[in-house]
């Protein structure tokens, strides 16, 4: 069989590393790529207003997020993430191994307090 060899754990532990890597590598390329394609059509495209002679385009900047909405988004990413590691661990290793989950879930609780504290200041819905 042509790929017997990857069920094996030992190649599987090579494989994964080196998939994450050449993965990684592969978004930051397209990226790149995109971002540049993206400032070659604003720059033609500011060129042909020119020689029209109408108004140039103003960039596009997109509507900023107010930073209290990202931290509650990453405190309940971050807070369920430790609850679903502290099931997992109790139902693998007991009570013990559970209590790992508390580090993820204190950081995301943290979080949303944060969250908090920044919407009443800034008066935020």
């Amino acid at each position: 069989m042509l790929f017997g060899d990857f069920a094996n754990p030992d190649v599987l532990a090579i494989m994964i590393p080196i998939t994450a890597i050449a993965g990684g590598i592969a978004v930051a390329i397209v990226s790149i790529i995109m971002g540049a394609r993206k400032k070659e059509l604003e720059h033609k495209e500011r060129l042909l207003a020119m020689e029209k002679g109408i108004e140039i385009p103003q960039p596009y900047e997109p509507e900023k997020r107010p930073s209290y909405r990202s931290n509650r988004t990453a405190g309940l990413v971050m807070t369920l993430l430790g609850i679903a590691i502290m099931v997992a661990n109790w139902a693998v290793a007991g009570t013990k191994g559970g209590v790992w989950g508390l580090i993820p879930m204190a950081i995301g609780v943290g979080l949303l307090i944060s969250s908090a504290l920044e919407k009443k200041e800034v008066g935020g819905k």
